[in-house]
């Protein structure tokens, strides 16, 4: 809505206006607040007119001060035009000095102000609770909310649902871009109102982000809810206190870190008791948690350490002394030193375990200006964004009709089938493949098949998989060019690639689900994981491991497995395994993982690539599902030793910077590493159930204790651990 002339015409004169501001004389008399009549009144008469006088200069006073408010907000917001009789409508730097000093506007303007704040729907509280702001200890003694959790960005799909579903229900975000432009001449006044509620929506944002009103929360992807809670932080008293209901990701989301961390740095956090919506609030999904977080004011800091709880229930939870714990920022900064956010332990002994291994233990990276360390050269790249590059994609129905031809799962197109104009241009087409369609050393967990003319994701039956020629079938192809460019950007030349799912919850059968690919075309729902070190493939290892998938576990409130969760992980630095293992005897810790990784994910032809970079030319190895179990529950019995080194007694072996009094904690807590190993994989419920149902008893559990009993007993009896496997 903005004239690009009025923008420009502003942008010069606020410069100008900056540069040589107005020579006030600082007389003005037009924010004075109205002082008390002097004269006593002799009749009650004289009383009632000196009282509504003393009124309506207080009204006159108040709706100045809202004007200049309104005025500055409006700034922000106000669309920049030029009105036919010349007046620039834009608030710049003399708009307020002027103003301020004569309480005067061109009317043009003061129109648009006003038409603005009515809009926006401005409102100022030191104006509209000025007995409580004008105070000597300003702000409110108590302040309680639940605010809205929406997110302050137009859902494009939800406008449109009823106003037109073709819209709404595009396939993707290419598509219905495309359909919201033909409404400009299809239906015109739909797109104008789309299009002021959208710039509404963007203006609004502009204001969080840039106003300076919300230093700590405006930023990201801006949800209401994280503006709410600073909002109610800045109006309490210094002495008050704020107990609100919000998304538990206000403590643990990249986006609100700058805020948790500033209340539990100043120590105004006082409790955080996080829950999993199982019926509380019925039109809420059950999965989705939420918290009630209570702070005090800035000038009352918390004398002891917050109260957390996470996971709860019900109101009674808060009583069990066994999951509530106490945190502070020591705690919070050594387990999350990038972000500072809260870690999401269910009990104390999750609380204590890691701890336990950070003291132990660098993270993948660390950001912080005055420690950087990322000793695996790791980073992160989302490929192709379902959404966005949706104009790269071809279907299965695309590609025949370009008279491609299917190997395995790639389409090769001639050139001669493709006219200059076709959408399908010649080459090599690789499969774009999804989270949904992998597994822990498994790229073939599922594919799509039709289903009544409509892809349909299936997970692939053991038998296909005994098939090393079996291909899983994507819904989309993207061409190899592509494909290669996006990765010669980040310098990935390997014939392979690994990645993550980034859709995932604390409480599903496995938090963290990686593997390794053929190089290929990957969506936003799987980032590949690069790493410069020489092996990078122990890095999926590692991350595949049970242990780290516990640590995981303590870091996630929502659906979505971040970037900077990851890097936060606690990970055995690179360096370790190019060393030999005392219990390995003459083998480093790269050479035992080689064989394993290897038989793991070369089970197809696709694959030759990764097997030729481990230095194997050999055939696809077979699918045996019982010896792929035996073999990852061998490796995850030896992370969990990695991880917790232990004596050769089986209690844990004490590090050079943990503290007396640390290390007594969690011994106590777990007299033998073995105790922590069962503990963490009674964590895994859903794993715990699937197994009893289908074994009678906790299999994967039981099978990991054997291989990690086997290893003790070598470092026991100090020899080389030998392998029933390979």
């Amino acid at each position: 809505g903005d004239d690009k002339k009025a923008v420009s015409l502003g942008k010069k004169r606020n410069a100008l206006e900056k540069q040589y501001p107005l020579l006030l004389d600082g007389k003005s008399k037009a924010f004075l607040l109205p002082a008390m009549p002097t004269n006593p009144p002799k009749t009650l008469a004289e009383l009632d007119t000196q009282e509504k006088d003393f009124r309506q200069s207080i009204a006159s006073h108040l709706q100045k001060r809202t004007m200049l408010a309104d005025l500055w907000c409006a700034s922000f917001v106000m669309e920049r035009t030029i009105a036919q009789d010349g007046t620039l409508l834009c608030v710049t730097q003399n708009t307020l000095d002027t103003y301020l000093q004569t309480g005067l506007l061109p009317p043009t303007l003061t129109s648009r102000v006003v038409q603005t704040a009515k809009a926006y729907q401005f409102f100022h509280w030191e104006l509209a609770f000025p007995e409580v702001f004008a105070k000597k200890n300003p702000g409110f003694d108590v302040v309680l909310g639940n605010p809205p959790w929406e997110r302050i960005k137009l859902q494009e799909k939800e406008w449109f649902f009823g106003k037109d579903d073709a819209i709404a229900k595009a396939p993707n975000a290419s598509i219905r871009s495309q359909r919201i432009k033909n409404l400009q001449k299809d239906n015109p006044q739909l797109y104008a109102a789309f299009a002021k509620a959208s710039a509404q929506t963007a203006r609004v944002s502009h204001f969080i982000r840039e106003s300076g009103r919300y230093p700590l929360c405006g930023r990201g992807d801006i949800n209401c809810y994280a503006v709410f809670a600073e909002t109610m932080r800045q109006i309490v008293s210094k002495t008050g206190r704020v107990g609100c209901i919000l998304p538990s990701g206000i403590a643990t989301d990249a986006t609100t870190q700058r805020f948790f961390q500033d209340i539990v740095q100043t120590k105004n956090l006082v409790t955080f008791y996080d829950f999993e919506n199982k019926g509380l609030f019925p039109s809420v999904h059950t999965s989705y948690r939420f918290a009630l977080l209570t702070m005090s004011g800035q000038g009352n800091p918390n004398a002891n350490d917050a109260w957390c709880m996470f996971f709860a229930h019900r109101i009674e939870d808060l009583h069990d002394s066994e999951r509530r714990f106490s945190l502070n920022a020591a705690d919070i900064a050594l387990i999350n030193p990038n972000t500072h956010t809260c870690p999401c332990f269910r009990s104390t002994k999750d609380a204590e375990l890691a701890k336990a291994l950070y003291r132990r233990l660098p993270v993948l990276q660390e950001r912080n200006q005055a420690h950087q360390t990322n000793s695996w050269q790791s980073s992160f790249l989302r490929m192709f964004d379902m959404s966005n590059d949706a104009y790269r994609f071809r279907t299965k129905e695309q590609l025949i009709h370009a008279k491609g031809t299917l190997s395995g799962n790639h389409y090769s197109v001639p050139a001669s089938a493709t006219p200059p104009q076709s959408a399908v241009s010649h080459g090599r087409w690789l499969p774009l493949y999804e989270a949904k369609m992998v597994h822990l050393y498994n790229h073939r967990w599922a594919g799509y098949t039709d289903v009544n003319g409509m892809p349909t994701i299936k997970s692939v039956p053991p038998n296909e998989r005994n098939n090393p020629t079996f291909a899983c079938m994507p819904r989309y192809w993207v061409h190899a060019d592509d494909v290669n460019k996006a990765l010669s950007k980040v310098g990935w030349e390997k014939e392979w690639v690994m990645g993550i799912r980034n859709v995932t919850n604390a409480t599903n059968e496995r938090t963290i689900v990686g593997t390794i690919l053929p190089r290929t075309a990957v969506g936003n729902s799987f980032p590949l994981l690069l790493s410069g070190v020489k092996k990078p493939w122990i890095l999926s290892m590692v991350l595949s491991s049970y242990i780290c998938d516990f640590i995981a576990r303590l870091k996630i409130s929502g659906i979505n497995l971040n970037f900077f969760t990851i890097e936060q992980l606690p990970i055995i630095p690179y360096k370790t395994f190019e060393e030999r293992i005392s219990f390995l005897k003459d083998t480093t810790l790269a050479d035992f993982l080689q064989p394993r990784i290897l038989e793991l994910v070369y089970t197809t032809p696709d694959m030759a690539g990764f097997a030729k970079d481990l230095g194997f030319h050999g055939a696809p190895f077979p699918w045996d599902e019982d010896r792929r179990f035996c073999l990852q529950a061998e490796l995850d019995a030896l992370f969990f030793h990695c991880y917790l080194p232990s004596m050769p007694n089986g209690c844990l072996r004490p590090t050079v910077n943990e503290r007396p009094e640390e290390y007594a904690k969690i011994t106590q807590i777990f007299p033998k590493v073995r105790d922590a190993v069962s503990y963490i994989m009674d964590t895994f419920v859903v794993k715990k159930k699937k197994d009893i149902s289908m074994n009678g008893f906790y299999k994967t559990k039981e099978t990991i204790l054997k291989y990690y009993d086997i290893i003790q007993e070598s470092i026991a009896d100090k020899k080389k651990y030998r392998s029933n496997i390979i």
